[in-house]
């Protein structure tokens, strides 16, 4: 036996509610003219709404309204950064990269860091392109050619901007060497608390407002926008005959059938050369000569 409890509808219900079915309230009860309405009902005789929405739901909810003051506080700091490394760019440089899966790779965006391949292509090796600012990133794999040759004009167009300082152990070897002249205290005077700084560096070659312009940017060498629209071309004879989708499937089976056709054409030579041999061997032998006289 089953047993199963059917919703009341409307019609059979009743005006008094007792015992389970109290969970109907009478909040739908109004007064219109001073007249006290009963709650009101659904139309013909459908199954009377039961919905119990007692979720807390309160607590979960998150609100952002400091937002504007977090933006003002990000370029605040990133102010403040600039100014205290000046003339060093604020952030590492990063690549530019495919977004992936079919959906979004017509987009650019920047990548985490530059592989080991892009690295070495531009003459480099991780370690010290992490000490000239440069972002890299062992796990990333690239495999598109482009991209990569993108990459690596990229990082050769940061090396020729690059103006090196020396850095601490590199003028202690050269004072060691003599190849540094000792700082006096005009120089100690003059010297701003700046890392990877000192005096000794051609000033004349450091454009002073190009370097704040460049400090204070959220990228270094920020990539520039793409225009993918063309111009309006007149449509040729030889447009309208070409078959685009015919043209890419004719070519994507011959790629997916690349392997196959040529160990045919490979075994179809191979008996061919056979056959040759074996004709000419034939061909020189007694019997044959024979034959013919």
């Amino acid at each position: 036996f089953f047993f199963f409890f059917k919703q009341k509808t409307a019609y059979e219900m009743q005006r008094g509610l007792v015992g389970s079915e109290m969970c109907i309230r009478d909040r739908y009860q109004r007064r219109v003219h001073g007249i006290q309405n009963f709650p009101r009902m659904v139309k013909h005789n459908h199954a009377i709404p039961n919905v119990h929405l007692k979720k807390h739901w309160g607590p979960l909810v998150k609100t952002f309204f400091n937002q504007p003051a977090k933006k003002k506080q990000r370029q605040v700091a990133r102010e403040e950064k600039a100014a205290r490394i000046f003339p060093r760019p604020i952030n590492y440089l990063r690549p530019i990269i495919r977004c992936p899966t079919q959906r979004y790779n017509m987009k650019t965006r920047y990548g985490r860091g530059f592989t080991l391949d892009e690295i070495k292509n531009a003459g480099l090796n991780p370690q010290y392109a992490r000490s000239i600012g440069i972002a890299v990133d062992h796990r990333r794999q690239d495999m598109c050619l482009e991209t990569r040759e993108l990459n690596v004009k990229r990082l050769k167009a940061y090396l020729a901007k690059l103006i090196l300082f020396p850095g601490k152990t590199t003028r202690k070897l050269a004072l060691k060497q003599g190849k540094a002249e000792p700082m006096t205290d005009a120089k100690k005077e003059d010297k701003k608390p700046r890392k990877m700084i000192v005096p000794e560096a051609p000033k004349e070659k450091l454009d002073l407002p190009a370097a704040k312009e460049q400090s204070d940017e959220k990228k270094v060498l920020p990539m520039l926008d793409q225009k993918l629209r063309e111009k309006p071309q007149t449509i040729t004879p030889e447009m309208k005959n070409t078959f685009s989708f015919k043209k890419l499937r004719i070519e994507r089976v011959k790629q997916r059938y690349a392997g196959v056709r040529k160990k045919r054409a490979e075994i179809a030579q191979k008996e061919a050369e056979e056959k040759a041999t074996k004709d000419t061997s034939a061909q020189q032998s007694p019997l044959y000569q024979h034959s013919l006289k």
